[in-house]
């Protein structure tokens, strides 16, 4: 499906070949430059970048000991809904009872997006994210 004239087709993004969080800036700015492209006002750009920025962070410190894996970003917007979605194949580590100064990322992701579901299995985790836009 094509998108709209002036409007971009959905960003995919694939992070792989080791250490995943040297590569989290660049997908941040792609995000950004994704959701200004759409014409999203800036305080829901900044919002759509931070949640997805997050929930990569997520994938970069928990769902790879050993520190090397891949993760998925896939950011859509279409039919007054703008979705972002996060997948690994790493493993699922629960959130800690008092994660201290960190380990608030999916308290984060849940504050900025309308609708979040995560999803996880022996096969990885799937974190989506939604926003409406009417």
């Amino acid at each position: 499906m094509r998108a709209p004239v002036g409007r971009p087709p959905p960003l995919r993004l694939r992070l792989t070949g080791g250490s995943l969080a040297p590569q989290l800036s660049g997908a941040r700015h792609e995000v950004e430059r994704w959701a200004h492209q759409t014409g999203l006002d800036e305080p829901l750009v900044e919002d759509v970048v931070l949640a997805a920025y997050e929930a990569l962070a997520n994938v970069a410190d928990h769902a790879y000991p050993g520190g090397a894996g891949d993760a998925r970003l896939d950011v859509r917007r279409e039919n007054g809904v703008l979705e972002a979605t996060v997948s690994d194949e790493g493993r699922w580590r629960p959130p800690a009872g008092d994660p201290g100064w960190r380990g608030r990322g999916l308290v984060i992701i849940r504050g900025l997006a309308d609708e979040v579901d995560v999803r996880h299995d022996e096969t990885g985790t799937v974190v989506r994210m939604r926003w409406m836009l009417g």
